[in-house]
């Protein structure tokens, strides 16, 4: 019944299909299935049932061949079974409350090596589970995403000790009392944090859009063909008329009173030969409407098997505030030219930082924000249907754990803004709204975090429990011949 229980939960803890309850759930009755029976058998089982419903939670989600996706899940999956192994090898069925730590420890470890080593970043993490939750995720202003992964994997390693002692209230009671009080203390200061330091700052007017390319214009037929003659002359011709409808946007959003303007990512298309004369037309629009403008460009030469994606910043006078290279691709897009640091510019209202889609995925690359104290997280994007509004909700926390509000304008996706607590100011959602436009009222001072200081106290604090547990587990071993 524990595995059965275990199975049903897991499906709704990841993936396309998120219950937040259900994340809390499924590790509580999956650590009870892996600790009866025997070690080899139980893990082997719960390796299999986590490979298993990730194949089915994330198809669609992870871009790639059947072969390589089946290849790339493995990768995605099976780490998350080191906390059960760890849990199952150093814990003892006599250990005491202690031995709770060893669990989410483990968990916490693991997760932060993943977001370190995958070319996924933090996808999968189970933090991201709680995204709505608002007084919850005001701790990764101190913790990042580890202390909800860890308060998530404690709730179901004390359940297990509990479960294990019988429900014994005397024996239980204070370790149940020092879980429930960080619960409840993690909890009551996340809630007054939004109660009584709401986001006080001037706010700024601020429009996102997306103009849908026409679908002659192929970004992988640019990729792939070599164009030449009136074919080539065909291509500029109707990027050209793209382009005017989205100098067109930004000259009706100015007119509407925005103060910047953003469009999604790679929104425009760009040939190489032309991205200088392009960025000039930006800035003279820029300077034309008086207007902060951010706008996202993908550059082809056609034929060549790749493009560049590209973040580039201008301020009302039309000077160039920041160009920037997409720092992740995606694993498998054919993107060349990536940077290795986030740009973070001065603007009249506050410090921008600025980063592409899926770089929001890699909270490593993501903390220049915090520490260059930015005040808005500016992240142009482009999904897909299997991944929204999933990605969107993810960057999210971005603006909590750095103390900025975030604007995420998205193609085929959930456009959104939210304040540096993580509240949600304005949506837009591209399948449904016709045109595509995102206005919000953005707070523009952010505020100092924690984690923005220390973004690996938390994980820091976890290896040291996992270390000392493991040393009392060789000390607590029988010596031979005693």
């Amino acid at each position: 019944m524990n595995l059965l229980a275990a199975a049903v939960l897991l499906a709704f803890s990841s993936g396309r299909w998120v219950v937040s309850l259900a994340a809390w759930l499924s590790p509580l009755f999956l650590l009870r299935f892996v600790r009866g029976g025997g070690a080899a058998s139980r893990l082997t089982i719960a390796a299999a049932l986590l490979y298993a419903i990730g194949c089915f939670t994330y198809w669609g989600i992870v871009p790639a061949p059947v072969p390589a996706y089946f290849a790339i899940l493995l990768t995605l999956t099976l780490p998350g079974a080191l906390p059960y192994v760890t849990d199952r090898l150093i814990r003892r069925g006599e250990d005491g409350f202690e031995a709770t730590l060893i669990f989410p420890s483990t968990w916490v470890v693991t997760e932060y090596l993943i977001s370190r080593t995958s070319p996924y970043g933090t996808w999968g993490s189970i933090a991201y589970t709680q995204v709505d939750h608002l007084p919850l995720i005001q701790s990764v202003a101190v913790t990042g995403l580890w202390g909800i992964a860890f308060l998530m994997a404690w709730t179901a390693s004390v359940a297990n000790w509990v479960w294990g002692c019988g429900f014994e209230w005397t024996r239980v009671r204070s370790g149940v009392l020092a879980w429930a009080g960080t619960l409840a203390t993690v909890l009551l200061v996340g809630g007054a944090r939004l109660a009584l330091a709401p986001p006080g700052s001037p706010t700024l007017r601020v429009a996102t859009f997306t103009v849908p390319t026409p679908e002659r214009l192929s970004p992988w037929d640019l990729i792939q063909e070599r164009r030449e003659g009136s074919a080539l002359a065909a291509v500029r011709a109707d990027l050209r008329t793209h382009h005017d409808s989205l100098f067109a946007a930004v000259r009706r959003e100015a007119a509407a009173g925005a103060r910047l303007v953003v469009w999604s990512e790679a929104n425009a298309f760009v040939l190489a030969d032309e991205a200088p004369a392009f960025e000039q037309r930006a800035a003279a629009v820029a300077r034309e409407t008086g207007v902060y403008l951010i706008i996202g460009l993908a550059v082809f030469t056609p034929g060549q098997g790749y493009y560049e994606n590209l973040f580039v910043a201008f301020d009302p006078s039309g000077a160039r505030l920041a160009r920037y290279h997409k720092a992740r691709p995606v694993p498998g897009d054919p993107e060349r030219g990536a940077d290795a640091a986030i740009p973070v510019f001065e603007t009249s209202f506050g410090r921008i930082a600025g980063a592409v889609c899926f770089d929001g995925d890699f909270v490593d690359l993501m903390a220049r924000a915090g520490r260059e104290h930015a005040d808005l997280l500016v992240i142009p994007s482009s999904d897909w249907r299997a991944i929204d509004p999933i990605h969107t909700r993810m960057a999210l926390l971005r603006g909590v754990e750095n103390g900025c509000a975030v604007v995420r304008p998205t193609n085929k996706g959930l456009s959104a803004a939210a304040d540096h607590q993580g509240r949600v100011l304005a949506t837009a959602d591209f399948f449904r709204s016709r045109p595509n436009v995102m206005v919000a009222q953005v707070p523009v001072q952010g505020v100092r975090t924690i984690y923005a200081r220390y973004p690996n106290l938390m994980v820091y604090f976890c290896a040291l429990q996992l270390l000392l547990s493991v040393v009392r587990r060789f000390k607590r071993r029988p010596q031979s011949g005693a």
